[in-house]
């Protein structure tokens, strides 16, 4: 990328990180003033609510010493758990503010002894009542008096507290608000400078993405007309040298038929990789025929196929379990062929590729594995990708680099996954599984 728009994004950058910066650290102290005045406004509420509950103890306890009514003592029982509620969240309250410690500590006692004192004297009035004694009030009108005045103390702390807060709050959002105009002015100059320089290697880089789009479109299509051109004349090879296979011949003549036949074979599954790939590149994927089937139809045809190319003993089959689903049966013996022939390719001579089928409850697994040298660990991450080929591991070593491309596509399409394992010390495994049903679309 050109300097000059190098140098306009490292500007844009910096000047977002200091706007971002600055906003942080405005809201950071909004937050904080915001919460530290919401808790001295709960405060001062929970103290508006404790001197209801106390003048309702009072007017209930009164009421009670007049009537001796039982409902004017509930109320009263009331009134009292509603001011331990209060007291205790002023209690809270002081315990994260040092300050109103001592202030709630002498609020919370005058609350409890002017209690203790309407207690003691419904006590002596009921005790009175009961023997005929006189009784007079005893209740000490200084104790409520004194309540009072501890609790106007706790509200103008907290009232002082709040006025503070909100001073605060006025200057540093202020001060914010104005740090962050002149950083949003800055970013939008480097912007405009950036915007102006950037343009151009945008429009170079579309230009270089279409350019590439158009090759790929051409690529696909040669391949595609490639492919189709080529089937006539293989196919004619190849029947010719079926005919041929049915007659007597030479050992050596044998042996050569039996290749040309072979390389065929080996030529028409590259040739239908292409019209694959091509299909995909241009309808967006493969058409299958789903029917009612058994994975077995799939397997041992492709082991088959195997012993016939590399002898007996190249590919070892085990079945378990109920293989049983909806699949494109032709489709699927594509994919695993590619992944037999691909584990063929690696396999030290001497032992067999392991392909094994396994039942479960909605899907059937399906294993391809051997004892070839581990995949690198960078080379999996494209391994299903098409072209790759090499150290990737591609179906068929001199193939096109499309077998594991085609592979994914074909058990995506019945909507299922494949994935694979290597490395030092373990065989190398390639899994997929396949969803015994699927809603099936339509072919278009």
């Amino acid at each position: 990328m050109p300097a000059r728009p190098v140098t306009g994004f490292v500007a844009a950058i910096l000047a977002i990180v200091v706007a971002v910066g600055v906003y942080l650290a405005v809201a950071t102290s909004r937050q904080e003033n915001a919460t530290r005045a919401a808790e001295s406004t709960r405060a001062v509420l929970t103290l508006e609510r404790l001197d209801a509950a106390l003048r309702d103890a009072e007017s209930s306890h009164r009421g009670y010493l007049l009537v001796r009514s039982a409902a004017e003592l509930a109320r009263h029982e009331r009134a009292v758990a509603a001011i331990r509620v209060e007291l205790a969240t002023l209690a809270e309250r002081a315990e994260r503010a040092p300050a109103l410690h001592a202030p709630t500590e002498t609020l919370v006692g005058r609350v409890d002894a002017a209690l203790a004192a309407m207690a003691e004297e419904r006590r002596a009035h009921d005790a009175a009542l009961l023997t005929g004694a006189p009784w007079h009030p005893a209740t000490d009108p200084g104790l409520l008096d004194d309540m009072e005045r501890a609790r106007g103390e706790l509200v103008g702390i907290e009232g002082d507290a709040l006025a503070q807060r909100e001073r605060a709050w006025s200057g540093k959002t202020a001060l914010g608000d104005a740090v962050f105009l002149v950083a949003n002015l800055a970013l939008a100059a480097v912007l405009l400078f950036a915007a102006t320089s950037v343009r151009h290697a945008l429009r170079a880089h579309e230009e270089r993405e279409r350019e590439r789009r158009i090759a790929l479109e051409v690529q696909a299509r040669i391949l595609g007309i490639v492919g189709h051109d080529l089937r006539t004349p293989l196919s004619a090879i190849e029947a010719g040298a079926t005919l041929l296979s049915r007659r007597t011949l030479p050992a050596a003549e044998a042996r050569t038929l039996a290749r040309i036949l072979s390389s065929s074979r080996r030529m028409a599954r590259m040739i239908r990789d292409l019209l694959d790939f091509t299909r995909v590149r241009d309808a967006g994927g493969i058409p299958l025929a789903p029917r009612a089937m058994d994975m077995r139809e799939v397997c041992r045809p492709v082991v088959d196929e195997a012993t016939l190319r590399h002898g007996p003993g190249a590919i070892a089959l085990s079945c378990d379990g109920n293989l049983s689903g909806d699949w494109d049966p032709d489709r699927l013996q594509q994919a695993i062929a590619n992944l037999v022939s691909n584990a063929l390719q690696h396999q030290p001579s001497g032992t067999p590729v392991r392909l094994r089928a396994a039942g479960e409850t909605d899907a059937v697994r399906v294993e391809v594995e051997n004892d070839g040298p581990p995949i690198p660990p960078e080379a999996t991450r494209a391994i299903f990708e098409p072209f790759q080929r090499g150290d990737v591991r591609q179906a068929g070593a001199d193939g096109l680099g499309l077998g594991l491309f085609i592979v994914r596509t074909i058990v995506e399409a019945h909507g299922g996954h494949v994935e694979v394992a290597s490395g030092p010390g373990r065989p190398t495994l390639f899994t997929v599984r396949l969803p015994r049903t699927r809603a099936w679309l339509p072919a278009a």
